[in-house]
């Protein structure tokens, strides 16, 4: 089965802008305020076990980011104000004791298949003891058979799982332009029910950046190209903080 398809220019320079974001945990510190999302969006048990046990044990621990342009921050236009780079620097100030690195591996207009084909040379080459993998959006835009993308996520999971790797997936990005164009569904389930069913939280960025339109907070339709960019790197700093509180609640 297939996804609607669209434009590829249009699809591609969506992909490229768009990025997101509880309370924050006791011990961590309070995020900005336009990240607020409804509380029960970033429920779920997160287990992070290996992390958990470097930090723990005050022992140095890399994070691997993997994913597409939001990864890399392409939207913001640099790499500094991209989410692994942010996340990366609330994590010295929250958790100095496990002197945590993370690595941004992010390359634009990927698909599940082909970060997965990245991963020896990406992830596991780097030892990480944690993989944020960010990914759907560029298989919705281009069709990629559903069930295809499942058994992708499903086989990347099982190899970072059996090299002792903990896992974060972060799923699509939303906008009100591209969900008229998209069908994002189908994947959104298929990669939420991958979540599931191997035990690994997924970040609900979809949703949460579907509030934040819907209450006018972020909101990249009809915005200047001049501020496109401003407006990405505070929502990559919303993606930072959340995924700061997701790693807070697995490892205190």
């Amino acid at each position: 089965m297939g996804g609607v398809r669209a434009p590829v220019g249009l699809v591609l320079a969506l992909a490229g802008i768009l990025a997101v974001a509880c309370p924050a945990r006791p011990g961590m510190a309070a995020e900005p305020e336009e990240c607020a999302t409804p509380p029960e969006l970033m429920q779920g048990d997160v287990r992070l076990p290996h992390l958990a046990a470097r930090v723990a044990a005050h022992q140095q621990a890399k994070i691997v980011a993997i994913g597409g342009a939001s990864t890399i921050g392409k939207a913001a236009g640099s790499p500094d104000l991209s989410y692994p780079h942010q996340l990366g620097e609330i994590l010295a100030q929250e958790l100095p004791q496990a002197a945590i690195t993370v690595v941004n591996k992010g390359v634009p207009r990927q698909s599940a298949r082909q970060n997965l084909d990245r991963f020896p040379t990406d992830v596991f080459a780097e030892d990480p003891v944690m993989t944020i993998w960010e990914t759907g959006i560029n298989d919705a835009v281009r069709g990629t058979d559903v069930d295809e993308f499942a058994e992708t996520l499903q086989s990347g999971v099982e190899q970072l799982k059996n090299r002792a790797i903990d896992i974060v997936l972060v799923d699509m990005q939303f906008s009100r332009s591209a969900t008229a164009l998209i069908n994002f569904e189908a994947y959104l389930k298929a990669l939420h029910r991958v979540g599931d069913l191997a035990d690994v939280y997924v970040l609900p960025r979809f949703a949460m950046m579907r509030y934040w339109s819907e209450q006018n907070v972020f909101n990249f339709d009809n915005v200047a190209d001049a501020d496109r960019a401003r407006l990405a790197a505070r929502v990559y700093q919303c993606l930072a903080q959340k995924l700061a509180q997701v790693i807070g609640r697995a490892v205190r």
